[in-house]
């Protein structure tokens, strides 16, 4: 028996410490700090002095790392699959391996697939470690990987679900990856179908939002259900899914053709409105320069655009030069909306005609047209009107056209980059005082329109876009403004492959924060790519659905309470708030708890394989290139990178060598002032926004060439330079026993398929009374005979299945059947999440023709029936 002075020993403080990092459980990587008390992390919570996040909250999922941190169901050594069979389902008979075996057999496996073709190395990545998935983990096995022969394919598991639509209008016309309404200033708001800035990803985003409905902005969403934006808003207008475009398109209408609402200086001289379009829908250009035209009323002639000696665009009347008669794209613009009516508009979405006048006309009154605001001695354009969307409403076949039509709202009313309009995350940044880095800037291109400086996100992917060519190592090759294309999980996979004469085989895939099973299309068509691939590396956190059926070998990962690295401090790309009296907040993560067993962190095992490759000078120059090292800190060919030390190489590069690393742990972010020129950017830069998608006409021509050369079927006519409504796949099922739209929602507690299994986090869900059920609206489950608690069996069109529990509620569209996110979890190394809620991707069926033909979202909707079963 222990004496009482020996209890007293063991349970003395000798540590009581709080250490500042950065959360990853979602893209807003909040500010937090972590109390450690014992060499134990009892505590997490917000830091009140950071601008990143909630401003010293920190929501569900961030609390619930603790149980990441700790959870005995944890990954901690490597390990060997002994079984040879895979599959769902199927027992890996996992066996302990030492990291040499493991890391001598990738090693291994990677240089003789590398040798022989590097495209047939993929690299699977998900969303969930943020900012530093692309520079510390996937650009370094790029870099590494890439010879003569090809390139390494990569592909964001999930990403497909999410941005390909959106990210690409935010690049087009914002140079940004996301785009939110100015809250501060903003006084009519319009959602279309997302949850993004009530409690999900953008958490600063929320705290505005809610700031600006208290001081009385008018909210509307237009949503198939009352979501958690619509559930605070001022009015939530039910839609049919994938109608968004159909809708905006006839609020445009109303504002332009039948209320005369726009603000023509700014299309004169923000746009390419004025730019004159000839019959065969391209620019006229002038023969010396080759820049577009525009008709100058006061000297009536034709010049370029950027002549300084245009005093009055014109916008309203055609005109012949050298006997081609040309009109300014706005005409053009002004004639396509005519056929988009309310009253068609309604047939197609449900909205009444009668509501989308009235809200079409609410904005355009809202938008204030020829106001201005002093902000800091700055007379600005006062737009305090904006129209938000992230993911839901692009994330469908008709995703391209339906995102140009919103984003056409803020365009016609001048309420893009001005106060109170739509503005940019991290666009413009002239970096901290005295270092002016981070550096993020916006240019033109030789047409006027955006070009991104600095570093973005992607940095191959400025514009103006890429020439498509015959696809070498993937397929956004031919399709250059996409910014993946989901094929290795679709039903046609290897007949699309084959087209493309691409690798239909891969032979090595590496896996990293990913559940490539579930999270993306129908998971038995993404098992039949992965049984075909021989030898498969995860790095991962949890036993998930996807490396017990399919990996030969784990790595046991950190999560970010165990590992340190400096990517917050270079850009990042969701989480600082656009509103300009918040400061720019740049956060480090960094170590709090030395990792358990023999977890590693994923980036510094990549640099070691890599290393055991003989490609240490690759990785080095690759570091060198990203962080602009200067001679005083770059890494020598031969030089082995130590962790911290390039962590410190980093922050003192871009701050100064006052802000090391021992500086930044202690403190754990840097701040400083925004500026208006920042902010505001688009009232300073003399670079327009494109109405009229001139380039895509000659983007059809050649991608159009090339995929009919390999066979490739692809619906042209999308490819259009106005913006257009085009109905999605469920819309043109007929068959009148599949008469729901089923589709997913983002529950705030919950990110993708990694936060099921705290069990924090499912007592939250367990008591939402929505969360794990299969949701309809309550008349139209009393119309079948159906109440909550039945048990339902839910058939798609192309008769897939899924079954769960029915709940009911009132505020969801009657046509419609929702299910919440990638849940539905068989993993035997996740038994709190096990058997939790439903797969709702088991749904969805990938196939090429129905993915969106322009930016290749696919069409995360189906056409089902609903039929009791048997208690």
């Amino acid at each position: 028996m222990k004496t009482k002075r020996e209890v007293n020993k063991k349970t003395e403080i000798v540590e009581d410490v709080w250490i500042p990092t950065q959360c990853h459980r979602c893209m807003a990587e909040c500010g937090l700090r972590a109390h450690r008390v014992n060499g134990v992390v009892v505590k997490l919570e917000g830091i009140p002095e950071s601008a990143v996040g909630a401003n010293g909250g920190l929501c569900p999922k961030g609390l619930a790392e603790l149980q990441v941190l700790y959870d005995p169901n944890r990954l901690n050594v490597p390990l060997r699959r002994t079984n040879p069979e895979k599959g769902i389902g199927v027992d890996p008979k996992w066996v302990e391996i030492s990291w040499e075996e493991a890391l001598d057999e990738i090693t291994f496996k990677l240089k003789n697939t590398m040798d022989e073709d590097p495209g047939k190395i993929l690299v699977q990545f998900g969303i969930t470690p943020t900012t530093q998935i692309v520079p510390l983990f996937l650009a370094p096995l790029l870099a590494g990987l890439s010879t003569q022969k090809g390139s390494p394919v990569s592909t964001v598991s999930s990403g497909a679900h999410c941005g390909n639509a959106g990210h690409f209008i935010n690049a087009l016309n914002y140079a940004s990856f996301v785009i939110t309404p100015d809250w501060k200033y903003t006084n009519y708001a319009i959602v279309f179908g997302t949850n993004a800035s009530f409690g999900h990803f953008m958490i600063w985003s929320s705290r505005l939002a809610a700031q600006a409905l208290e001081r009385g902005m008018k909210l509307v969403v237009f949503d198939p259900v009352c979501n958690n934006s619509a559930s605070h808003a001022t009015e939530w207008i039910p839609i049919i899914p994938g109608t968004d475009g159909a809708v905006a398109l006839a609020m445009l209408n109303v504002i332009v053709n039948e209320l005369g609402i726009f603000d023509a200086e700014y299309l004169k001289h923000k746009t390419n409105a004025a730019y004159l379009i000839k019959p065969d829908g391209h620019y006229y250009r002038d023969t010396e320069t080759n820049k577009p035209l525009v008709w100058d009323n006061t000297s009536s002639e034709a010049k370029t655009f950027d002549d300084p000696t245009v005093k009055d665009y014109d916008l309203d009347n055609p005109h012949e030069i050298n006997g081609i008669t040309c009109r300014p794209s706005w005409i053009l613009f002004k004639e396509n909306l005519i056929k988009h009516t309310p009253e068609g508009a309604q047939e197609i979405s449900s909205v009444p005609a009668a509501t989308i006048r009235r809200i079409a006309t609410e904005y355009g009154q809202a938008a204030n047209i020829g106001a201005t605001i002093d902000i800091k001695g700055n007379q600005l354009p006062y737009r305090p009107v904006a129209v938000f969307n992230i993911r839901a409403a692009g994330a469908h076949n008709n995703g391209t056209g339906t995102l140009f039509a919103i984003d056409m709202l803020h365009h016609v009313v001048g309420a893009s980059g001005v106060v109170g309009g739509i503005s940019t995350v991290s666009v413009e940044c002239f970096g901290y005082p005295g270092t002016n880095r981070p550096y993020m800037g916006v240019n033109a291109c030789p047409d006027g329109f955006t070009t991104i400086g600095g570093r973005w996100l992607f940095p191959d992917r400025f514009w103006p876009h890429r020439e498509p060519v015959t696809p070498k190592s993937n397929l956004v090759d031919l399709f250059p403004l996409a910014l993946e294309i989901p094929v290795w999980g679709a039903a046609d996979r290897d007949e699309i492959l084959n087209k493309s004469r691409l690798n239909s085989q891969i032979d090595v895939l590496i896996n990293y924060c990913t559940n490539g099973v579930m999270n993306s299309g129908r998971p038995k068509d993404k098992a039949e790519f992965l049984k075909k691939v021989p030898f498969i590396v995860d790095f991962e956190l949890f036993p998930t659905e996807f490396n017990e059926g399919f990996a030969d070998i784990v790595l046991p990962d950190t999560c970010y309470l165990e590992y340190s690295d400096w990517s917050g401090v270079q850009h990042s790309y969701h989480n600082q708030p656009v509103v300009l009296d918040e400061p720019w907040c740049m956060h480090i993560t960094q170590k709090v708890i030395e990792p358990a067993g023999q977890r590693r962190h994923a980036p510094e095992v990549i640099i070691d394989i890599l290393h055991r490759m003989g490609l240490g000078g690759r990785v080095n120059g690759y570091y060198n290139q990203m962080l602009g090292l200067d001679e005083t800190r770059r890494l020598s060919p031969d030089e082995k990178i130590v962790w911290e030390e390039l962590c410190n190489k980093a922050v003192t590069q871009y701050f100064g060598p006052e802000h090391d690393w021992e500086w930044f742990k202690k403190r754990g972010f840097i701040s400083w002032p925004k500026k208006v020129e920042e902010v505001y950017w688009r009232h300073f830069k003399d670079i327009r926004v494109q109405i009229y998608w001139e380039f895509i006409l000659d983007l059809k021509t050649k991608s159009k060439k090339i995929a009919d050369e390999l066979g490739l079927t692809v619906d042209w006519d999308r490819y259009i330079p106005l913006p257009d409504w085009f109905p999605i796949p469920p819309h043109k099922v007929k068959d009148p026993q599949y008469d729901l739209f089923c589709f997913s929602w983002a529950g705030t507690t919950h990110q993708n398929t990694s936060t099921q299994e705290q069990p924090w986090l499912d007592e939250a869900s367990k008591m939402d009374p929505y969360m794990y059920f299969i949701n309809m609206n309550a008349e139209t489950a009393r119309q079948k005979k159906l109440k909550p608690g039945d048990k339902v069996e839910i058939e798609s069109s192309r008769g897939n299945k899924i079954r769960g529990v029915l709940q009911v509620r009132k505020g969801q569209h009657p046509q419609t059947l929702t299910v919440m996110g990638c849940s539905g979890h068989w993993s035997k190394g996740q038994p709190v999440a096990r058997g939790k809620g439903v797969n709702f991707n088991s749904l969805i069926e990938l196939h090429w023709e129905e993915s969106d033909p322009v930016t290749f979202s696919i069409e995360p909707c189906v056409k089902v029936k609903i039929t009791k079963m048997e208690q």
